[in-house]
């Protein structure tokens, strides 16, 4: 990811090397409008190794509704978006920009030095936290604010339905992100939620308006 702007309300993307019949799919546009409401800086979902073309539909039906501002994917291991995925996705993918990623790594770490921000969806520790205001960080072991969209671009990538992020991924992270369970005894073996779930409720949270930015006007809810 490259360039972006708050006042203008756009981001820029890295296009890699396109065939002649790539560009004739895919476009060479590089620059992509969003609605920054005044207060915020892009988002953007990185989907990796979901496999299953109905929960990647569902993962963008959801992230078109809350106001994500565009999908990146892996061009290998990942569910392609196909009718099914269409279908599951209620159209919205027609109409949110979705990225083919080649080289997942060098994305991540390009985009991290034009100044965005990386957030890696990953399990709770045991140690307890209040997820819904602080995030903790691979890096330094410090916490901060989830409203980071005010002060950042913000990456944040979910994990296949399986194993989650690799570890190879993981490492690019300056955040982890994650859904603590409300059950602290497990009676049946329900240790997690559906990647589709867990991307709604991370991009809703992420998304929030922080309350120092709130204006008259606005509806709270």
């Amino acid at each position: 990811m490259g360039v972006f702007s708050i006042e203008k309300g756009y981001y820029d993307v890295d296009l890699d090397y396109q065939s002649r019949e790539d560009l004739s799919v895919n476009g060479s546009e590089k620059r992509y409008n969003y609605n920054s409401a005044g207060w915020r800086h892009p988002f953007l979902l990185y989907v990796d190794g979901v496999l299953d073309e109905g929960n990647m539909g569902a993962i963008i039906r959801s992230a078109y509704y809350l106001g994500v501002d565009g999908i990146a994917t892996p061009t290998r291991q990942s569910a392609p978006i196909s009718h099914i995925a269409i279908k599951a996705s209620a159209g919205a993918a027609e109409a949110i920009p979705i990225f083919a990623v080649s080289q997942p790594a060098d994305f991540l770490q390009r985009s991290a030095q034009t100044g965005w921000r990386i957030y890696a969806s990953d399990a709770i520790p045991q140690t307890p936290q209040p997820l819904s205001s602080t995030v903790s960080s691979p890096r330094t072991g410090h916490s901060e604010d989830t409203s980071t969209l005010s002060s950042h671009p913000t990456i944040v990538m979910m994990g296949g339905e399986g194993s989650g992020l690799r570890s190879s991924l993981l490492n690019h992270a300056h955040f982890k992100v994650g859904i603590r369970a409300a059950k602290t005894v497990d009676e049946i073996g329900v240790d997690s939620l559906n990647v589709g779930v867990a991307a709604s409720l991370l991009c809703y949270e992420i998304l929030k308006k922080p309350k120092n930015e709130a204006k008259e006007g606005d509806l709270l809810f």
